[in-house]
């Protein structure tokens, strides 16, 4: 009955564009498939590494499998009758956008690097032949078969993701495991940074660029390279947005903002041209809430006291070294200070060095001795019971509370 009503499903999908339909059992033996093609797409949808994903994590949830090259699949698993029994339906591939032949192409480099030229050839013709749908179609595919397979409505917000590929060797008879993308998490802690750097208008943040700059990846939404670097910077400046509004800047300067840059990004000639527009943008941002942050209240003595210790956390800083720079004595600064800000000097720059040390545990790979030379602490061992007793816990377990959350 369940079977039927699959291909019942298939009729309907057919009303659009047809979808190929595959079946593995648990072991990850394929039981049935209706492509004429399926000996290659087999081997081209196992070396995604999707349906291993799917059987490691035990998946309830339909699950998108595919590339950056938008090759895509849609699996399910059926539990059976029996302890450990189960199936993995799968509908595909398709692409998720339209491409030209020189798009088909590129992607068949990607897909099929060192295979044979006549290995290559006949994938090509197959791609070729291939259906395009949009988000709205698969994802309704998706929860449809989720339904048949498991009687449960869910929405397609449920729909989860295992976006990433590797090249299909020429042999494919020794077929490698799949591992995750390692830079997955080194994107998402130089993006949490960067938002944060906005968030507390750090000056300081030229280390947090460069970090990004080395693990950023545009993603290929389109054929077109300088379309996918705008449509990625349109994306770093909502979150800019975003973020300047949580540090403090209005929203109606950090929208108007976040919209002129972003009618820049579409006016560009060039990749390089975007990027360079991309970068001024940041360091307008992080300006501007940073100047937004400055209480008008506090004297200009004790602004300039608050900007030194942030842009010299590094460094050694004492009261003595404050007072000399400023041209204030020792006592009337630290009187100032500690009337305007309500702690004493020494309090403050602990208090900023904390603050930074947990931005770069939760943002970089650097390891502990590293981020307590980065923010000024003596040893690593004071920086290590400093922490604890300014946050409740030590570095390595606030560091991995944060990866958890």
């Amino acid at each position: 009955m369940k079977q039927q009503r699959i291909e019942v499903l298939l009729e309907l999908i057919s009303c659009n564009q047809p979808l190929f339909y595959w079946r593995y059992d648990e072991q990850g033996n394929l039981l049935y498939s209706d492509c004429p093609a399926e000996k290659m797409l087999d081997v081209v949808l196992r070396r995604t590494g999707g349906l291993r994903c799917i059987y490691e994590m035990g998946h309830n949830a339909p699950l998108l499998i595919g590339a950056d090259s938008s090759l895509l699949w849609i699996a399910d698993r059926e539990n059976l009758e029996g302890k450990g029994l189960f199936q993995i339906h799968v509908l595909g591939p398709f692409f998720s956008h339209e491409h030209g032949v020189a798009g088909i192409e590129e992607m068949t480099r990607q897909v099929v690097a060192q295979a044979s030229p006549q290995w290559a050839n006949a994938f090509l013709e197959v791609a070729r032949a291939l259906p395009t749908l949009s988000l709205p179609f698969y994802s309704q595919y998706a929860v449809m078969l989720h339904y048949l397979l498991s009687g449960e409505k869910i929405p397609t917000s449920s729909l989860d993701y295992q976006i990433e590929m590797q090249p299909v060797p020429a042999d494919f008879s020794n077929l490698k495991k799949h591992t995750p993308p390692k830079d997955r998490l080194q994107t998402y802690r130089a993006e949490r940074a960067l938002l944060n750097a906005v968030r507390e208008g750090d000056m300081d943040c030229a280390d947090t660029m460069e970090i990004a700059s080395s693990v950023a990846k545009v993603r290929e939404y389109t054929d077109n390279q300088l379309r996918n670097v705008q449509i990625a910077c349109t994306t770093f400046a909502t979150l800019c947005t975003r973020a300047a509004i949580e540090g403090g800047l209005s929203t109606t300067k950090s929208y108007c903002l976040g919209d002129a840059y972003i009618k820049s990004f579409f006016l560009a000639k060039t990749a390089s041209e975007v990027s360079a527009i991309k970068n001024q943008m940041y360091k307008d941002f992080v300006t501007r809430v940073h100047n937004c942050r400055n209480n008008p209240q506090y004297s200009k003595m004790v602004q300039g006291s608050r900007d030194y210790i942030e842009l010299h956390l590094a460094e050694p800083i004492s009261i003595e070294t404050l007072a000399t720079r400023l041209g204030y004595s020792k006592y009337y600064l630290s009187t100032r200070f500690k009337k305007e800000i309500g702690c004493s000097v020494n309090d403050y720059i602990k208090f900023v060095r904390i603050e930074r040390a947990k931005r770069l545990l939760s943002t970089t790979e650097k390891n502990i001795s590293e981020i307590a030379e980065n923010t000024g602490f003596a040893s690593r061992n004071f920086f290590a019971s400093t922490f604890k007793q300014c946050v409740g816990k030590t570095p390595a377990q606030y560091r991995k509370e944060m990866l958890n959350t």
